[in-house]
């Protein structure tokens, strides 16, 4: 039996620029609510970028939660895999934070430390200013979100 969770869900984002703090917000939730499986580490992963490659790299499957601009009404939600994201065309606008979490994840890849799976839920931002709140569509999807992610991580009990 393992003593340490396989599964890391990290969210990502600025808290400070509207719908940007999407993924932030999500896991601060999600680590609240009661159907969370054991076993699941819940971590706000902030802006880190290359800083999160050993956050990650402990754990069998890692979900990433973020604000994504995938040219959808604000507030629509989209899972996809890594291998989803490379086959889209250099896939270089998986985050909002420049290119640091798409980096990150290329650098993990090329040094042998990316978790075997990596699963990204996407929101589709709405604004992205700073000092901005979530926008109404962003925060509406938050419930759908983390049931999203609750069924993804009982799914792979």
């Amino acid at each position: 039996m393992d003593r340490h969770p396989t599964t890391l869900i990290l969210g990502t984002g600025n808290p400070l620029m509207g719908d940007d703090a999407v993924g932030v917000i999500a896991v601060q939730r999600l680590r609240e609510h009661p159907a969370l499986p054991p076993g699941v580490d819940v971590v706000d992963g902030g802006t880190d970028g290359l800083g999160l490659i050993p956050l990650m790299e402990p754990y069998g499957r890692v979900i990433l939660v973020d604000a994504v601009p995938m040219g959808l009404s604000p507030g629509a939600i989209r899972r996809f895999t890594w291998d989803d994201a490379r086959l889209v065309g250099h896939g270089r606008s998986l985050s909002l934070h420049q290119t640091d979490l798409t980096d990150a994840l290329i650098l993990a890849e090329t040094l042998g430390c990316l978790p075997p799976e990596v699963v990204f839920y996407g929101v589709q931002p709405h604004t992205m200013e700073w000092d901005q709140s979530l926008s109404p569509a962003v925060e509406r999807a938050l419930s759908p979100l983390i049931e999203a992610l609750i069924a993804e991580v009982r799914s792979e009990s």
